[in-house]
């Protein structure tokens, strides 16, 4: 019996007569789907409209903008990106705030005892909050695309709107109004729940904020990989060095150039 793979050809007969080529696609054996499937599909849709998004784009830009202009690269930048740590310092900050919120949450749900601690909570959130913006505003302000800036300006919409009714949630517990209080935690951890997906997807559906060379072989040693003659002044060569891709150039000078097939902002935070 002949097997046949999706790449490979194969003749036969057709109203032509033989010599007929064909295609020949394998068919997929289609198994039960994963547990979740059609609400990933159904967020993966939600996502996909907010990264077409002009207006959300605009307001990623607006507020990247203003960061920019305030906070310049240097150390204070350094500082806010994570680059002292070797990675981003905005995911591990929003522990923080979800945590105390979402104890919050719980301790409202059990009542008695902890609704004082519940009460606290909530403020210990509200202080957390404000690091965990500052950082993530300056991984904002580095997006580059316009649908990770969307994303981007969604997921920073999210959180703003989630710190506002903590906000007003802790005035009103402190005004005497828990109902009211309660009421405002639950509206603000369900919109935090929709936020930190989000942010969930930037950072390991997108890649913001990770280290894109962590699976990149190092070169640590010099490697023949050109011959010198071939390497035209003007004329930038594709070769690989340790599996990987690295561009040469040669300028009018005869200094000679080596880039990575990376970004250098995707190194690392």
């Amino acid at each position: 019996m002949e097997s046949v793979r999706s790449d490979q050809r194969r003749s036969e007969p057709g109203a032509a007569g033989f010599g007929q080529v064909a295609a020949v696609q394998p068919t997929m054996a289609r198994g039960p789907r994963a547990m979740g499937s059609q609400v990933a599909d159904l967020a993966d849709g939600v996502v996909g409209s907010l990264e077409r998004s002009k207006s959300l784009d605009a307001f990623a830009q607006a507020l990247g903008g203003v960061f920019s202009k305030v906070v310049q690269p240097g150390k204070v930048k350094d500082l806010l990106s994570g680059t002292w740590m070797g990675h981003a310092a905005h995911p591990m900050l929003t522990d923080v705030t979800i945590g105390s919120w979402t104890s919050s949450l719980f301790l409202d749900l059990l009542g008695g005892r902890g609704s004082a601690a519940a009460d606290e909570l909530v403020g210990v959130g509200l202080l957390a909050a404000m690091p965990t913006a500052v950082t993530g505003l300056s991984d904002l302000a580095d997006l580059g695309t316009e649908s990770e800036r969307a994303l981007g300006g969604a997921h920073a919409a999210g959180n703003l709107t989630a710190v506002a009714l903590y906000g007003a949630s802790y005035l009103a517990r402190r005004a005497g109004s828990r109902r009211m209080g309660i009421a405002l935690s639950l509206a603000g951890a369900a919109v935090m729940t929709g936020a930190a997906f989000l942010g969930g997807h930037l950072t390991l559906r997108k890649g913001i904020g990770v280290d894109h060379t962590a699976f990149e072989q190092p070169v640590e040693d010099w490697t023949p990989v050109l011959a010198d003659a071939e390497l035209v002044p003007g004329e930038p060569r594709l070769v690989q060095a340790a599996g990987n891709d690295v561009m040469l150039y040669r300028s009018a000078g005869g200094s000679i150039l080596a880039l990575a097939n990376r970004c250098n902002h995707a190194g690392g935070p």
